[in-house]
């Protein structure tokens, strides 16, 4: 008997029976998914749930035509490598095998990002004028604030408000008191406002790039953000970021387990619920709705189905958790705590070009920046330079990487007339003029690259640029995304939540894993982290042999005692009394 018994009579399909359901097919959701079935698959029944057609999450990469080899990354482009950045992706990626490459942020040593552009308030200079000319930067800046770059500036803060900062455990930092109260209960904008010029804060937001950077979000987490300094190296996958969660799906698809392979990943469905029932073997009971996806584009469609679960992992960031009908989410302390963390919207057009004419203007990588609307423009590279790449000058530029602020200025120009673009000269007879432009999610439209060409003009002071052939972009504020990262709100203990979060209420095995309640909001390593600090704890997965010993998945929580240590005090004054000496301008009086 297959659809129906002898009498012709409809059978229900039986529900699939898992021992552990993981739903969200980003970073931590295959990630969780693939380790649990390497470790326990012979005894576990795992199933990855994800509501679209597509493996990655907030990592999406695209290939525009004419660029097989030059990546547009719409979410998540870069890690760092190396002890002290992000090592467990670092040492994944080892582990996976996946090549990766240099992600450059400006021209090769010894220029290095010291002549990509920045245009604020009408006028335009280098890098290098920060420290060189601090004349040129149109700002009226405290005279200590001269002569420091936007990254430098928000060390110099630190190092006013609590020399070593950065060194401090987590629990020792929502100690620190600023001003009569503790630092956890300040805004970071409301901490700079008290502590710096407002030019300075202009400055810092408008030269850093990201709106992020100075958001009022938790001035615990935002004081010591050092990972755009201008020694920071970076990494990015040569097929793409995207290219990690994929692969540990495949994986998780086919290593030996109890469930069949064809089972184990269930694409196109949208948990809707999640019931409790009265059953000892599999006490929750997940709802899902089936989905199709045109174009990018996810929507509901005929077809449902309950899966039973003895436990579920929620790979999700903090707007998809909203979405979700569950008991769980009436608890007091989860309900007081899942708006813990901000959602920030993001942003980012690329345009492809048939040459690279930024080259002429000595900029290779990186990026420049400007208050106008597009914010930051990255360089991302020529076809012809790329390990493999075919002999063409097709080139792609980031026209665009905005957030909060300036997103609703490109959401605005949404709609309308699609950009059609043109078929490269290197393609011609190759590419039909329809297969040019990318069907995604977010059609572009013809006057968003008309208003980003036009600024990206400006910034680079030219009179015409050469047309773009190609274009694409993403918006990462449509649900059920809710932002393209998240930050921490003032006013909540850090320290107490993303330990919390992983298993919000003591007596429900559901635990929630992702970027979102971490403490590397805004990376990989954030997801990856809290996901396996969970499969180890809760599930009783031991440490892989690939990930050093001496690496803290979560900050250690260390006793409130009351009492802040100085170690090496005199050569932590000494550093910090160093770096303002390189900075100010010592002419201003």
């Amino acid at each position: 008997m297959s659809a129906s018994d002898r009498k012709g009579i409809p059978m229900k399909t039986p529900e699939l029976e898992l021992d552990v359901a993981v739903v969200g097919g980003g970073a931590s959701g295959t990630y969780s998914a693939w380790r649990l079935q390497h470790e326990q698959g012979e005894k576990l029944r795992v199933g990855l749930f994800e509501y679209s057609d597509r493996i990655g999450g907030r990592l999406f990469s695209i290939n525009l035509p004419g660029l097989p080899n030059v990546v547009a990354e719409v979410g998540g482009m870069r890690y760092i490598p190396g002890p002290g950045g992000h090592v467990l992706v670092d040492n994944l990626v080892k582990q996976l095998r996946l090549p990766s490459q240099p992600f450059p942020m400006g021209a090769p040593p010894p220029v290095g990002s010291l002549n990509n552009l920045f245009y604020l308030r009408g006028k335009r200079f280098r890098y290098r004028d920060f420290k060189e000319a601090p004349h040129k930067i149109p700002y009226d800046l405290a005279w200590s604030e001269r002569g420091f770059g936007p990254e430098d500036l928000q060390v110099k803060v630190m190092n006013y408000v609590y020399p070593g900062f950065d060194q401090l455990s987590l629990c020792q930092q929502m100690q620190v008191k600023v001003f009569g109260k503790e630092i956890w209960r300040y805004g970071f904008w409301d901490l700079l406002y008290r502590v710096m010029s407002n030019e300075g804060y202009q400055f810092m937001k408008d030269a850093g790039g990201y709106d992020a950077n100075v958001a009022n979000a938790s001035a615990v987490t935002q004081l010591p953000a050092t990972e755009y300094s201008d020694n920071t190296v970076f990494l990015t996958l040569t097929k793409g970021f995207q290219s990690l969660p994929l692969s540990l799906a495949a994986k998780f698809a086919k290593l030996p387990g109890l469930l069949p392979a064809k089972q184990r990943v269930q694409m196109n469905q949208r948990l809707v619920k999640i019931s409790y029932a009265k059953d000892r073997d599999f006490p929750y009971r997940l709802h899902f709705q089936s989905t199709v996806t045109e174009d990018g584009n996810t929507r509901d469609t005929t077809g449902s189905q309950v899966v039973k679960a003895r436990q579920i992992i929620l790979a999700m960031p903090r707007r998809a958790l909203e979405l979700i009908e569950a008991p769980l989410f009436d608890d007091p302390w989860l309900k007081e705590n899942l708006g813990s963390v901000l959602m920030q919207s993001a942003f980012k057009l690329f345009l492809a070009y048939e040459q690279p004419w930024w080259r002429s203007l000595g900029l290779v990588a990186g990026r420049s920046v400007t208050d106008l609307p597009v914010r930051q423009v990255y360089y991302m590279g020529t076809e012809c330079e790329q390990p493999g790449g075919e002999p063409s000058l097709n080139s792609l530029l980031m026209a665009s990487y905005n957030d909060i602020g300036t997103v609703p200025f490109w959401k605005g120009l949404e709609g309308g007339a699609p950009f059609v673009g043109h078929v490269p000269s290197s393609h011609a007879g190759q590419l039909q003029a329809t297969e040019v432009v990318p069907r995604c999610q977010f059609q572009v439209s013809d006057e968003m690259v008309r208003v980003a060409q036009m600024q990206v003009t400006q910034v680079h002071d030219q009179v015409e640029l050469p047309r773009p052939y190609s274009a694409v972009y993403h918006a990462w504020d449509a649900d059920p995304y809710g932002g393209g990262w998240h930050e921490w709100k003032a006013n909540y203990r850090i320290e107490q939540i993303l330990y919390r979060m992983r298993k919000p209420v003591a007596d429900q095995q559901i635990h929630i894993v992702g970027e979102a309640y971490s403490m590397g909001q805004g990376w990989v390593e954030g997801a990856l982290t809290v996901a396996e600090s969970t499969l180890q704890e809760f599930f009783g997965l031991k440490r892989p042999n690939w990930l050093p010993k001496n690496y803290d998945l979560l900050p250690a929580l260390t006793p409130d005692d009351g009492a802040l240590p100085c170690q090496d005090c005199g050569k932590t004054l000494n550093a910090v009394t160093t770096f303002a000496y390189e900075g100010i301008d010592h002419g201003q009086q």
